[in-house]
């Protein structure tokens, strides 16, 4: 009897948690959906690199004291645990963004938005499954297609009928590799906070030394640029730094803590719709009735797989 009661509070725990993991998940899908438009809106002005770099050492600022003021705590990174998050943070910070921003200047918000969260789910399931050791079931991987069919449909209209050129293919060819390092990112990323079990920590840490290494690669870009930004771009750089690099990471963070990794980053299909309709708001550019059709398969998608035992 004894011994029911306790699995019955273990599995509502669980529950509790998966809960909660989950609305981070989703909350960090609207957040970072929302980048892509306030990156394309800034990237009118700035190149990716610099724009990148900017917003890192906004939201360094912002977590250097965290970490000044957990060493006095007793939390110092070993040599080992320093060399992971070095990895984060090239993976995460570094390539990611560069990668990302080259992307949606040449492929645009949505068609960036489409791309990267579809291959993410893809390649961080099969990653993951390698390094963690998590099942990844004929099941799971149906259900994930089911998503990714979802974004081919909302991708469909822009690939086919868009004005396609090489550099359209250049943007194309950096968001494969953005999803790439992403999904490495989400797996190692896990492995340390289940490890540590600090995931502002691990935010923290991550977002530093990425921008440390961002700092020499955008010296050969053009920071006079950064003069001409109008208020409104000044808005989305802020967005961009205190809110998707800030709370958005550290949702993240949270939501790998609480989920598998496939679960958190299924929930990353909601991106594109969050870009879609930002760029409908600010751009009038408007989804057509395959994006619509695309939206709901992703929405299915992610509930199935967060619905998983």
């Amino acid at each position: 009897m004894f011994k029911d009661q306790f699995m019955s509070m273990t599995e509502t725990t669980n529950l509790q948690s998966d809960h909660k993991g989950t609305i981070a998940a989703i909350s960090v899908a609207l957040i970072w959906g929302l980048s892509f438009v306030a990156a394309r809106l800034i990237l009118t002005t700035l190149s990716p690199v610099t724009l990148a770099t900017t917003r890192f050492i906004i939201a360094s600022i912002i977590y250097t004291p965290i970490i000044i003021r957990e060493i006095p705590r007793g939390y110092k990174p070993n040599k080992n645990e320093l060399k992971d998050l070095c990895i984060l943070g090239i993976l995460s910070i570094s390539i990611y963004f560069w990668l990302q921003y080259t992307g949606v200047q040449y492929a645009g918000a949505g068609i960036s938005a489409v791309l990267v969260t579809g291959l993410i789910p893809v390649l961080t399931g099969v990653i993951s499954s390698l390094l963690l050791r998590e099942k990844f079931t004929l099941i799971r991987g149906i259900k994930i297609i089911i998503g990714l069919i979802g974004v081919t449909l909302i991708a469909i209209p822009k690939l086919i009928f868009g004005q396609i050129d090489w550099l359209f293919f250049l943007g194309v060819g950096c968001l494969i590799g953005d999803a790439v390092c992403w999904a490495m990112y989400s797996t190692l990323s896990r492995k340390l906070i289940q490890k540590t079990g600090k995931p502002l920590m691990v935010t923290a840490y991550t977002t530093v030394l990425g921008t440390i290494f961002l700092i020499p690669m955008s010296l050969l870009g053009d920071w006079n640029a950064i003069l001409k930004i109008s208020l409104g771009q000044w808005i989305a750089v802020f967005y961009l730094a205190l809110i998707c690099s800030s709370v958005g990471y550290l949702l993240w963070n949270y939501a790998l803590s609480r989920l598998e990794t496939v679960k958190a980053s299924v929930w990353l299909y909601l991106e594109p719709i969050a870009a879609f309709i930002g760029e409908a708001i600010l751009f009038g550019v408007f989804p057509s009735s395959l994006t619509l059709l695309g939206g709901a398969c992703i929405i299915i998608s992610a509930i199935l797989i967060s619905r998983e035992k």
